[in-house]
């Protein structure tokens, strides 16, 4: 499954990114809101995740637009905080749900499941199915006659497409748009041997050889499922194992290390480790741009400009430490977002209360610093 992000801070979308991949999706990072338009406008994605506040087209605008050109891709806003103005006003262009950017990965996995699930599958069931064959994409597992398969990381998003579009035929373009994304692009013949190390898989774990059916000229399709009565209908000697019909056992193809579940999911740990460590590093700078402003405004030269950029930073700031854990040290920078909202806030009334505001976030920034486990859901 391909997603579309589309979120101007590169800390979060890094983050967003390297917890998306960890979990076998292809994604496509975009940072500001007229390129992430025309990104959705001309390539295929299965879901796409949509900052509120984004550089030369808010997200707003962006979602609204799609939805006039007919664009039925499922939308999921990211918000600062669940404020009922972001909530509606992206509800109302035409987003599917939202959530928060403070929300635990896994609430936001399980929104993005059932998006998909929504949006590429009748059933409501979370679960997809072909005869025994059974995915559960919470698990990342997939089963046969409760026989769990090893499958490599391409090979389940490619019987995950299959499973959500069962009666679709998918070119080879569909494929290579669902499945790799900009950063990665296939070799030629990345699709025959794809489709064949599948049908390969399959039948050596399972002996499951019909599933997917080549449409000649057209692309591939998944086989209509064997039904009860079929298979009660099925010659004995068809239920006899391959030993008792004495066929020698093809052995099953050995994971490739690079592409094992528990490989794949530690990579994906040490990039969100990465991408944690580079915003704390950030953070001094961003803190910067808060202090500068706050002069500024001491000195009553608190241009309209600047006024704008630390807001911007602010909002970031927020986003951003909602997003790496930091729940208290967020709402601080909410609240100076807030307080920069106000136009011409120019009184000493106002200046001590952004200079309170800052003091603040430090305190709470630095008092985070200290703990090793930085960037937990737990502050």
């Amino acid at each position: 499954m391909k997603i579309l992000t589309v979120e101007d801070d590169q800390h979060i979308s890094n983050f967003l990114s390297a917890t998306l991949s960890a979990h076998r999706y292809a994604v496509d990072a975009i940072e500001d809101g007229a390129a992430g338009l025309e990104m959705a406008t001309q390539w295929s994605y299965d879901l796409i995740l949509l900052d509120i506040l984004l550089p030369k087209l808010d997200g707003i605008e962006v979602c609204r637009r799609l939805r006039a050109q007919g664009c039925q891709t499922p939308i999921l806003m990211l918000t600062v905080k669940d404020s009922n103005e972001d909530v509606i006003a992206g509800l109302d262009a035409g987003a599917d749900d939202y959530v928060a950017k403070s929300c635990d990965p896994s609430q936001l996995l399980a929104r993005v499941r059932a998006l998909l699930r929504r949006g590429g599958n009748a059933s409501s069931s979370p679960v997809l199915t072909w005869g025994p064959l059974c995915l559960d994409p919470a698990l990342v597992q997939v089963t046969y006659n409760q026989k769990v398969i090893h499958l490599r990381a391409k090979e389940y998003s490619l019987l995950e497409l299959f499973l959500r579009h069962p009666r679709h035929i998918l070119c080879r373009s569909a494929i290579i748009d669902h499945l790799w994304s900009i950063d990665d692009p296939p070799v030629e013949g990345s699709v025959t041997n794809l489709i064949k190390d599948l049908r390969q898989r399959l039948k050596s774990a399972c002996q499951v050889t019909d599933l997917i059916e080549t449409v000649y000229g057209l692309g591939y399709r998944l086989k209509a499922a064997p039904t009860e009565d079929r298979r009660r209908l099925d010659p004995p000697e068809a239920k006899m194992t391959r030993e008792e019909q004495g066929i020698v056992s093809e052995p099953v193809l050995a994971l490739d290390s690079d592409d094992d579940w528990d490989v794949r999911e530690q990579r994906g740990k040490t990039a969100i480790h990465k991408v944690t460590q580079r915003f704390r590093v950030s953070l001094e700078q961003r803190i910067a741009v808060l202090e500068a402003a706050q002069q500024a405004l001491l000195a009553g030269k608190f241009s309209s400009q600047q006024q704008i950029a630390a807001r911007t930073e602010a909002h970031k700031l927020a986003g951003g430490l909602g997003t790496f854990g930091c729940m208290k040290a967020s709402k601080v920078a909410q609240a100076i977002e807030s307080f920069l909202a106000i136009q011409g806030s120019q009184g000493t009334r106002l200046t001590n209360q952004l200079s309170q505001l800052v003091e603040e976030l430090k305190q709470e920034l630095a008092e985070l610093l200290t703990y090793k486990d930085y960037g937990s859901k737990t502050h």
